[in-house]
């Protein structure tokens, strides 16, 4: 009688195997570019929650309390973007963001040309959207993006579409704190909804006014356990913002880009973390 239930269950398990294998190998073979992706991530760890390439949401989480940078490319120009994006990678910078202004001048496309550019780095696309927000993580991840920064989701039904689909993909999300937003009701309301950390980013035509970003920064760092990423016009040997305990992840932009030499700032940023490191207040 054992034996017989045994055998029945060694069966049943074959066949369940079988059949996910051809229902992968069938999801491989889709003509829908979403279908395929969640059916290689199957094919290659048994399970969707992690991803070959990239960094996973986990990993991604474990930033907190870390010291990682990133380098905002907000200009219209691909072959500088490129240009700016291979010596950031090469000074040791791990995140490159495609910035706003780039895809709209370039299109989506402008995320796969720098990946392919930049394989050290991690690419972050930047997406403003009030609504889709699934569709934003989509486009992002189908160009290549490893995070994807959505900047100004209007309701929680569209974060909640988002944070869907970057559990599908396996690819981190980052949700911008926009004017107004800054309570700790809605930043823990985020958190449930699923997203992988938070964002700090300052209107480029207001610039750095009232509330200082790194203040803003460390006012979330205190109501949650996520990574922040903080940005404020920073100077690749800005002091406060290399000393200050306020960010995981630190934003420069036109420190970078509009500097006459981008190798030479890039290689300042990094250089003005690594003697900081284990000085901060």
């Amino acid at each position: 009688m054992i034996m017989d239930v045994r055998a029945r269950l060694v069966s049943g398990a074959a066949r369940l195997t079988y059949l996910r294998g051809l229902l992968v190998n069938q999801g491989i073979a889709s003509a829908d570019w979403l279908v395929r992706t969640e059916a290689n991530l199957l094919d290659r760890h048994g399970t969707a929650t992690s991803t070959a390439a990239g960094i996973s949401r986990e990993a991604f989480r474990r930033l907190r309390d870390g010291r990682a940078l990133q380098v905002a490319l907000d200009v219209r120009d691909i072959d500088y973007a490129i240009a700016v994006a291979r010596a950031a990678a090469n000074a040791g910078v791990q995140f490159i963001e495609i910035g706003d202004p780039l895809i709209k001048s370039v299109g989506i496309q402008a995320i796969s040309a720098i990946k392919q550019r930049t394989p050290g780095a991690w690419i972050v696309a930047e997406m403003m959207s009030a609504d889709w927000g699934r569709d934003q993580v989509v486009l992002a991840t189908e160009a290549g993006a490893d995070v994807v920064l959505l900047i100004g989701p209007a309701s929680i039904a569209s974060v909640s579409a988002a944070v869907e689909a970057s559990k599908r993909l396996a690819v981190p999300i980052v949700i911008d704190v926009p004017e107004g937003r800054l309570v700790q009701g809605w930043v823990q309301d985020m958190e449930r909804a699923g997203v992988d950390g938070f964002a700090i980013t300052t209107n480029i035509d207001l610039g750095v006014a009232g509330f200082h970003p790194l203040d803003q920064a460390q006012l979330i760092r205190s109501w949650t356990k996520l990574p922040v990423a903080v940005s404020g016009g920073f100077e690749p040997t800005d002091v406060e913002a290399s000393r200050r305990r306020s960010w995981d992840i630190l934003v420069v932009g036109r420190g970078v880009t509009d500097s006459l030499d981008p190798d030479i700032a890039a290689r300042d940023l990094a250089a003005s973390i690594e003697l900081t490191e284990g000085n901060r207040s």
